[in-house]
């Protein structure tokens, strides 16, 4: 987040010394007190609120972010009954919509750890991110060294919960399990898109404190 502070910190700074100067030049204007308390007040929440939106934008980029790249750790699903581990993992490590995404399973012996053989899949991925639930299916997928991999586009943003039924033949065992896919901006599209909006506000902000304050001031002086 190195990117964000910088223009953070800058933005910040340039109005801040805004501000200063602004309240100095105030303070060299022969205006009542309460005029000088009212646009000091104004100048001082405007910079609140300014702040407050740069801090809370940074921690939601902060959050996506961390939250897809811890979303991407091998995931394992362990079934005792069947002796039977799965491991499952997908490559981008940041899937993007309608990008294809490679999923990748393993599935191993449990006690031994080496890769069970001959084996038959399915994939079910499923959606909820628009409301209304969304099943794809693979079928008839072919493992026979214990590792098989296919590849999907995710449509939309959100969590997808990828099923995994696994069939072996020697011995006969049928495992189940669940894993997760998040699917979000892309990191770099997102800290262009949210430093860009920030910035606009900033300065679009400031842009119309400086016609306020102008405007209040010849009211005055015409007072």
């Amino acid at each position: 987040m190195i990117f964000h502070d910088y223009y953070y910190i800058n933005a910040l700074t340039r109005i801040d010394f805004y501000f200063s100067s602004r309240i100095i030049e105030l303070k060299k204007i022969n205006l009542p007190v309460n005029e000088q308390f009212k646009l000091g007040s104004f100048l001082r929440c405007f910079f609140i609120l300014l702040l407050l939106l740069i801090v809370t934008t940074n921690s939601v980029a902060t959050e996506m972010s961390a939250l897809a790249q811890s979303g991407n750790e091998t995931q394992v699903w362990t079934d005792r009954e069947n002796n039977m581990k799965i491991l499952f993992t997908y490559s981008p490590e940041n899937p993007v919509i309608n990008t294809t995404t490679q999923l990748k399973f393993i599935a191993d012996n449990l006690e031994t750890g080496s890769h069970l053989k001959d084996l038959l899949a399915m994939v079910i991925i499923i959606s909820n991110s628009s409301g209304h639930e969304k099943i794809f299916k693979f079928t008839n997928i072919a493992a026979p060294n214990g590792n098989f991999s296919l590849e999907y586009l995710f449509p939309e943003l959100g969590v997808y919960q990828v099923i995994t039924r696994i069939t072996s033949i020697n011995p006969l065992s049928i495992a189940l399990a669940s894993f997760k896919v998040i699917v979000t901006l892309e990191t770099s599209s997102l800290n262009i898109v949210i430093t860009g909006f920030v910035i606009l506000v900033i300065f679009g902000g400031i842009t119309y404190l400086v016609i306020t304050i102008q405007k209040r001031l010849r009211l005055i002086k015409k007072g």
